[in-house]
């Protein structure tokens, strides 16, 4: 039989021809039809088309070019394995086991330079799969060469190595099987095994010459149909550059011919696989030509016929004058991938607008690099908020390294051995859902944990031990085991943490179900130092995959979400202990070796899943990406990211000599950028990262889109406009620049949130809403039975009271970092604590250095005697401090604290004032003067005054480091009380306009400036955060004008009385 042809430049015909024949019934119904694709996503891409025009597509086989090659190996030759002993995967394994034993020979002098210092054997794992891979490649393209290696004696070290590897196999390898295969299809009287009744190849852009020949020699003895995608209807084997033309010899030159300009750059793998075809085919194959010219009704659809025609730059003039209108293709310039991905929204909705019909099904995205882009099309598509604007998507082609929930973690575990153990890398692993779950811990409890590591202050290291095998002083602080003891202490001892036992400090408040927590983390990290300890060393492989079996099992759970990647892990480590067989390699290696194996396999392991699910399908730029979009966008299209450049080792000989048909990364991504332009219906989407988002220079595109500029400037130029003019939009640092939402700009917007913004840069009124439409109900009444303590933590910040206490809404900040290093010095929040412990303990008549012990077992200090030395200077310091509340007060005598509860109209003030001398109440802290400190101090001096109890003073002192302020005796305190607890029951319904720094700011001396409180309000230019950017005040007041009438009325009643009793010492 014939190898049939059947070529077209649209994939719509190619299918239409392949349901043609495979309308044909094979000999039996359970017979599966055998279509030859190349990418899961052409497979299935033909599923669907084929059920669309037959209503049911049922028993299709769909397999790679590979694995049906090596099908007919097997039916035509005797003892063809089902796994190659020379595939690349275990030929890395037998390299490694045969290669150090020619290290010594002269030939080898090279290799045995780069392994010299190899200890954990990483570097000979590492060049034996970059030698195997090349040897893959040389069976695969220079099948002749290998056969005369293995016939000849002496050469490099290659040739040798080779032959060892040959001999040793145990197997055939591929261009020898090939060879065997086609002596035995030439003879007439050669029985061949059953072979499938009709094979079609489809939608195949290129194949090597070893895989060619095989589907000639095959079609022989059944039906074979190719079914390509070929951009051309004219003969075009012979087309060249021009610029390649200069270098080939002038009686060659005047056989060859530019055509298009875009095809003879663009089309070279092609052209090649064309060629070849032509060589390989018999006399009477036959071939249809399906080609549809798409006319020239745009811009896009007058560029793909010129391809289709083999017309010449200089013959499109007459045919099309591009108008601004002709939307068909657009190239856009952007600063970054993020605003190359909101551009990209913003196109698609006006695309939908726009297009009859248009589906999100029926667009794709591509990039050279899905992995970077991945964050950005989640946090730009999933971040639309308006329903109406919303766009379903999916991410295809995600590796199980990148994407998984198990694999990755599996490899940060493997990388525990020989580790310093830190805070932030354990609990990465905890936090990952698999083995959260596994351990039965939610997010609270997660929450619960990392607060527990916070104030243990664990840092790195299991135990003492484990600083001392890094060569550091063997001290327990900060380790886990010591971190664990304190918590462990907490618990048997709950209620008395206030002491330390047995040199540890116990950790408070682990009662009830936070004991189950304690439990499971503690198993938990029980696993972490287990796997930690027994994974060091070299073992053989059958060792690893046990140890990595158990490591599934011990920290990851079984569930249905994930069994489908379980799966995929398990079937990975099986098949490491069945090396020691298939590549004989039983020497032991250790963990550095595994993990680089395990993690290149992962990498490879891409998940068939989120191509063509009914929404936008973003997916990698891989070869064989023909299939038909109405919408195709290309975005990532950077210069020198696109096309990719391979770099092949320095002794790869196919690059050193290269022959047509090699595999080329540049050619075949240069040959996807014209199957993509090809398969575009309606619109070309284009986008790049063109500007510096630093200094806004320019910065060129992929010479791909360059060279698509040029043809379309030349062959279609507009009158007085260069291509990239009318063609290239050039976008604006930001989403919101007034550019994107003025009338008769050409760029536009759909987002209101960016609107909004714009709104406030340019101070206008904001249209917001605020953040609750009506006052609360009032509380119950027992809620006017009022703690001191609540009041004043009220007014340190009412915003976060009312969502808390109302709303149930509890807003942390963003999780800083873990620490992962033992502290060496005391500072922040940390020192603050430490210096107002100190004083306090200072003015109650002790002494300072009592605390060391304490402060030394909850982890704040250095080390050893550094710990010591920070330490007194921070006690110096504090004593100081006290030493001049003292001597303030020498002489004043401390009265005993008062008890309280006091009336004041509906309400009811209960509490404790303590710290009063015979002249003034005392508040000190040992920092900077804050506000709310002030605030607080005002409301208990007023209670003072309420209480006017025999004996006691009526003046309260605030003291801090930079100053004191005084306030004097109050008239009227009931009063002025009443008013602030009125503001407190106001603040139960709804987020209370008061806010300490900024309020005070703007009431500062009494001028009531709302500009100062604007400037404590807003972040600083040097990125201080203002008080705005506390997550409460946020939530509230982000959106809406915080500083209205209502804050200064509230403003107001608080502090004008507060400063006219205010005395600055």
């Amino acid at each position: 039989m014939p190898l049939m042809i059947y070529s077209s430049n649209r994939m719509e015909n190619l299918v239409d021809a392949l349901a043609g024949v495979v309308g044909k019934p094979l000999s039996s119904p359970f017979t599966p039809e055998v279509i030859v694709v190349q990418s899961k996503g052409l497979q299935r891409w033909l599923a669907m088309e084929l059920s669309r025009r037959f209503g049911v597509w049922a028993n299709g086989d769909f397999p790679f070019p590979n694995s049906m090659v090596w099908r007919l190996f097997q039916a035509v030759l005797p003892d063809v394995p089902d796994t190659s002993p020379f595939s690349p995967g275990i030929l890395t394994w037998r390299i490694a086991a045969l290669l150090p034993r020619f290290l010594e020979r002269e030939e080898f002098s090279q290799l045995q330079q780069y392994l010299a210092g190899d200890r954990d054997g990483l570097k000979l794992f590492q060049l034996s799969g970059k030698i195997a891979d090349t040897f893959d490649q040389y069976t695969l393209f220079r099948p002749d060469m290998v056969r005369q290696w293995e016939e000849g004696r002496g050469g490099d070290w290659q040739e040798i190595l080779w032959r060892e590897v040959a001999s040793a196999g145990g197997g055939k390898h591929r261009a020898r099987i090939r060879e065997e295969f086609h002596r035995k299809i030439a003879d007439p009287a050669a029985a061949v095994g059953p072979v499938p009744e009709r094979i079609s190849l489809f939608g195949i852009s290129s194949l090597p010459p070893y895989h060619v020949e095989v589907f000639a020699a095959i079609s022989r003895f059944t039906e074979v149909n190719v079914f390509i995608l070929s951009p051309t209807r004219e003969y075009w084997a012979d087309i060249v550059p021009a610029k390649k033309q200069a270098f080939r010899p002038p009686e060659e030159r005047a056989l060859l011919t530019e055509g298009n300009p875009l095809l003879a750059s663009l089309g070279t793998l092609g052209r090649d696989f064309s060629h070849l075809l032509l060589e390989c085919g018999e006399p009477e194959a036959g071939s249809r030509d399906l080609y549809g010219d798409p006319g020239c009704g745009s811009l896009l659809k007058a560029v793909q016929s010129d391809i289709l025609n083999l017309r010449g730059a200089e013959q499109g003039r007459e045919r099309l004058t591009p108008s601004p209108d002709d939307t068909s293709i657009r190239i856009h310039s952007c600063h970054s991938p993020m605003r190359e991905m909101e551009v990209l929204f913003d196109s698609l909705l006006s695309m939908l607008d726009e297009i009859p019909g248009l589906n999100p099904r029926d667009i794709v995205v591509m990039t050279p690099d899905i992995e970077t882009y991945a964050p950005y099309i989640s946090a730009v598509f999933e971040g639309c908020r308006d329903p109406s604007r919303r766009i379903p998507f999916s991410i295809a082609d995600r590796s199980l390294a990148k994407e998984g929930r198990i694999a990755p973690v599996l490899l940060k575990l493997l990388e525990l051995p020989g580790s310093r153990l830190t805070v932030a890398q354990v609990l990465d692993i905890l936090e990952s859902p698999s083995v959260s779950g596994r351990f039965e811990l939610d997010a609270s409890q997660l929450e619960t944990v990392r607060s527990w590591m916070e104030e243990t202050r664990v840092r790195w290291g299991m135990d003492e031990g484990d600083r001392a095998r890094f060569g550091l002083p063997s001290y327990r602080e900060n380790s886990w085991r010591w971190g664990i003891d304190r918590l462990l202490l907490g618990y048997a001892m709950p209620g008395e943490t206030g002491g330390i036992f047995n040199g540890i400090l116990p950790c408070d408040g682990i009662e009830g179900t936070r004991a189950g927590t304690l439990g499971a983390f503690l198993q938990f990290v029980s696993r972490i130092r287990s796997c930690a300890g027994r994974l060091e060393g070299p073992r053989p492989l059958t060792a690893w995959r046990d140890e990595i079996r158990a490591l599934l099992d011990d920290f990851f759970q079984a569930d249905d979400e994930s069994a489908h990647e379980r799966a995929a892990v398990s079937s990975i480590v099986e098949a490491m202990g069945d090396l020691e067989e298939s590549a004989g390699f039983t020497e032991p290696v250790g963990i550095s070796v595994i993990r680089a194996w395990l993690s290149g396999l992962f990498a490879r392991e891409v998940r068939g899943l989120g191509f063509m699910t009914g929404g936008v399908t973003f997916c990698e730029m891989l070869p064989m990406r023909s299939i038909p979009f109405r919408v195709v966008a290309l975005v990532g299209m950077n210069d020198g990211a696109f096309p990719r450049q391979s770099r092949p080792p320095a002794f790869d000989r196919i690059a050193a000599h290269p022959r047509r048909g090699d595999r080329s990364l540049r050619d075949e991504d240069r040959y996807l950028f014209l199957e993509s332009l090809l398969s575009a219906r309606d619109r070309l989407h284009i986008s790049y990262v063109g500007r510096s988002i630093r200094d806004n220079s320019e910065i060129p595109p992929s010479i791909l889109v360059s060279d698509l500029l040029d043809y379309i400037g030349t062959a279609f130029p507009a009158p007085g406009h260069d291509p990239a003019g009318y063609l290239v939009t050039v976008h604006r640092l930001q989403a919101f620049s007034r550019d994107y939402f003025q009338e008769g700009s050409p760029l536009f917007s759909y987002s209101k949130e960016n609107c909004d913004a714009l709104e406030q840069r340019r101070g206008k009124p904001w249209q917001a809403a605020e953040f609750i439409s009506a006052p609360l109900p009032p509380p119950p009444d027992e809620w006017k039975d009022i703690p001191l303590s609540r009041l004043l933590r009220f007014f340190t910040n009412p915003a976060r009271f009312f969502l808390e206490n109302r709303l149930g809404i509890r807003l942390e900040e963003a999780a800083e970092p873990l620490e992962e290093r033992e502290p060496f010095h005391v500072g922040g929040l940390e020192e603050y604590q430490l210096k107002q412990e100190l004083v306090e303990h200072a003015l109650q008549g002790g002494d300072v250095n009592e605390l060391f012990p304490a402060a030394r077992c909850r982890g704040v200090l250095p080390p050893a005697r550094h710990g010591e030395t920070v330490f007194s200077a921070i006690a110096a310091h504090a004593a100081g401090f006290a030493e001049s509340v003292k001597q303030r007060f020498a002489g004043h005598r401390l009265l005993p604290p008062l008890d309280f509860t006091i009336s004041i109209g509906e309400f009811s003030l209960s509490g404790r004032l303590d710290n009063i001398r015979a002249e003034r109440m005392v508040r000190c802290r040992c920092a900077r003067l804050k506000a709310k400190d002030v605030v607080r101090t005002w409301i208990e001096h007023l209670v003072l005054n309420c209480l006017k109890e025999s004996g006691y003073p009526r003046e309260s002192v605030l003291i801090m480091e930079d100053g004191s302020r005084t306030f004097g005796c109050v008239a009227e305190p009931s009063e002025l009380l009443s008013d602030i607890l009125g503001l407190y029951w106001e603040g139960m319904s709804t987020p209370l306009r008061f806010f300490p720094e900024s309020s005070l700011a703007c009431a500062h001396k009494q001028e009531w400036n709302v500009e100062r409180a604007r400037k404590k309000w807003e972040k600083g230019f040097n990125g201080v955060p203002g008080e705005g950017d506390d997550p409460c005040f946020r939530l509230c007041f982000g959106e809406v004008d915080p500083f209205t009438e209502d804050f200064l009325r509230v403003s107001g009643i608080l502090l004008t009385p507060l400063l006219r009793h205010l005395v600055e010492d």
